[in-house]
């Protein structure tokens, strides 16, 4: 039976032979994959816009997030290291011309499903190209949902995880639609026609050839779009990641400025939940599951406490290492508001609104008394630290800590997430020690502060020691009154010089339990560093 869109051949104007099967496989092969070029970049123009305005991640990013939590914290490694000084953007965009390749690919496979016989009798694609690219955009979106499930939860602009993971899985579906209407579209355009009655030949071939130009202008249009869009998507690039903190003249503040508190990101652009959507559920093992706005979850009793942040690829001596006052409410409160925790109960999981997920022993946190907090050193959480909520697990690295919360889970198992995945340590951080000062060259015979910083998360520090001749003997130093029992402390000590050459300087500490800090050396990776920090100073 004919497609009723199909222009008939009149009895005037027969209907050519059909071409050869070489001749139609000549033709068709390039224009497929011309039709789904611009199939591809029509995608990328609408999976971006929808990641840009709805905040919904792109099949690139899904990707991305997929194999992250399927390479060993060694390989990721390796990678940042390879593409440096631009580890996100650069496999990003690989990923993506992957994606744009596969995609025109792709477009064989629908030339070869849909069996068109050229010359053809029509502009209007016919139910069987049309369901073929249906099925085409189900398939597609089907295997991303299935394949990317725990991945599609994430949502920039903060929405709880059910509402996000349903529009994540609309966005797999607008933009393979997107991708199979071009297709659809334009293959058919692209492809040769026969004449038709009572029309000129000449007027024939001009409308071929424009629509054919129509064709080659929406994939050169598409192209342009894409890098339109891409550069805005960059444009909100987080380059602040692995900002470490300063310490002005060589001494280090007891509390770090909002802007100038250590900061890591694992995305390529952050979040930026809005108040009036963001909610906080509460769920699991709680006797009474419940769900907080922001405003809501100001009214709770709140608690203000310092608590230092240290990253997990901080190296000794180094400086991603930060001290706040950070306000919310302690997670014993919560859960005494929620009537408790039921039999069973032995994980806490945070789940944040880009995606990431840790989770830890519920007794070990519940230890150390963590904050949900949703004010820092006074003022409202910023963007980039987590706004509009995050958590402190003092005692632990800055990766188990996450930033822009939107639900705790009381569990009975482990919740794997990115960073446990990879291979990244699940135990408490190090004790560590700092000297700030002095650098460079001293006086022989006039008197120098030496000073620095010491850390041991929630063990606190009992005691700090100075060497001034690389460890031959020690001498203690005076510690500054620690701001709570979860932050760092402040040290120093007078040293005189006696004799020119250079004096190797090293510290040690002992927290708060009396182990004193390991003395051997390790490397950041998986574990966190170890070993004492070592400076030499020139004596003139």
């Amino acid at each position: 039976m004919h497609d009723m869109n199909q222009i008939q051949a009149t009895p005037d104007v027969p209907a050519p032979p059909a071409y050869a099967r070489l001749k139609t496989l000549l033709i068709t092969a390039p224009l497929a994959l011309l039709a789904a070029l611009a199939g591809s970049l029509m995608t990328v123009i609408c999976m971006v816009t929808l990641r840009l305005l709805a905040g919904i991640p792109t099949p690139v990013e899904l990707f991305s997030y997929f194999t992250l939590k399927h390479i060993d914290v060694h390989t990721f490694i390796g990678l940042l290291n390879k593409y440096a000084p631009n580890s996100k953007t650069v496999p990003l965009g690989l990923a993506l011309l992957g994606m744009i390749g596969l995609g025109t690919a792709l477009g064989l496979v629908y030339a070869a499903i849909v069996r068109l016989k050229l010359p053809l009798t029509g502009y209007a694609p016919t139910r069987r190209e049309w369901l073929t690219g249906a099925g085409i955009t189900l398939v597609l979106a089907a295997i991303g949902s299935l394949l990317f499930l725990d991945e599609l939860r994430q949502n920039l602009l903060g929405l709880p995880i059910g509402w996000s993971t349903f529009l994540s899985i609309v966005g797999l579906f607008l933009d393979f639609a997107v991708y199979s209407v071009v297709v659809c579209l334009a293959y058919r355009i692209l492809l040769p026609k026969h004449r038709v009655a009572n029309v000129a030949p000449e007027t024939q071939a001009r409308r071929q050839l424009l629509s054919r130009v129509g064709v080659a202008a929406l994939t050169v249009g598409a192209g342009a779009g894409s890098l339109s869009v891409v550069r805005a998507y960059l444009n909100r690039y987080a380059s602040y990641d692995g900002m470490e903190t300063p310490n002005h003249g060589n001494v280090t503040a007891p509390i770090t400025p909002n802007n100038e508190h250590y900061v890591v990101t694992q995305n390529t652009i952050d979040p930026q939940p809005s108040a009036d959507t963001w909610r906080l559920e509460v769920t699991g093992l709680v006797n009474n599951p419940g769900t907080y706005t922001y405003e809501e979850l100001q009214k709770l009793p709140s608690v203000s406490r310092a608590i230092t942040l240290e990253c997990i690829a901080n190296g000794t001596g180094g400086h991603l290492m930060s001290t706040a006052i950070w306000q919310g409410v302690t997670l014993a409160t919560l859960l005494k508001l929620h009537g408790g925790v039921q039999a069973g109960a032995k994980y806490f999981a945070m789940h944040s609104v880009d995606g990431y997920t840790t989770s830890l022993a519920l007794d070990e946190v519940l230890a150390v008394d963590p904050i949900l907090a949703w004010r820092m050193n006074g003022a409202v959480l910023p963007q980039r630290h987590g706004f509009p909520l995050r958590i402190l697990i003092p005692g632990r690295f800055g990766e188990e800590n996450p930033k822009w919360i939107t639900r705790v889970e009381i569990a009975d198992h482990f919740v794997k997430g990115l960073y446990i995945d990879q291979g990244w340590s699940n135990r408490p951080l190090h004790t560590t020690s700092r000297i700030d000062r002095p650098t460079g060259r001293v006086t022989a015979g006039q008197k120098v502060e030496v000073g620095g910083i010491a850390f041991a998360g929630s063990r606190g520090i009992q005691k700090v020691e100075l060497s001034v001749n690389g460890g031959n003997t020690w001498q203690p130093v005076e510690l500054q009154p620690a701001l709570s029992e979860d932050s760092w402390v402040l040290w120093t000590a007078q040293w005189t010089p006696t004799q020119a050459g250079t004096a190797t300087l090293l510290v040690r500490a002992t927290d708060g339990t009396g182990i004193a800090q390991t003395a051997v050396g390790q490397r950041t990776v998986p574990d966190g560093a170890t070993g004492y920090h070592k400076v030499e100073v020139q004596v003139g």
